[in-house]
């Protein structure tokens, strides 16, 4: 596997992890890791976070010289 095909791959699944984030704080869907409950602040800060990383990876994968 090139690096630009894994650029690609990661893109897509950070993308995937962004959106899921979104859908997270738009419905307001409780996460609960053992007995605590994780705050939906948490979901925004997490939609940027792979937001970001999704489209730095896309712009890698598409960079002309890569």
């Amino acid at each position: 596997m090139n690096q630009k095909t894994l650029n690609w791959a990661i893109g897509i699944i950070f993308s995937l992890m962004s959106v899921l984030h979104l859908i997270r704080s738009i419905l307001g869907w409780q996460v609960n890791i053992g007995s605590v409950e994780i705050p939906g602040g948490v979901s925004v800060v997490a939609f940027l976070v792979s937001g970001f990383l999704a489209y730095s990876a896309f712009k890698l994968a598409y960079k002309k010289n890569a």
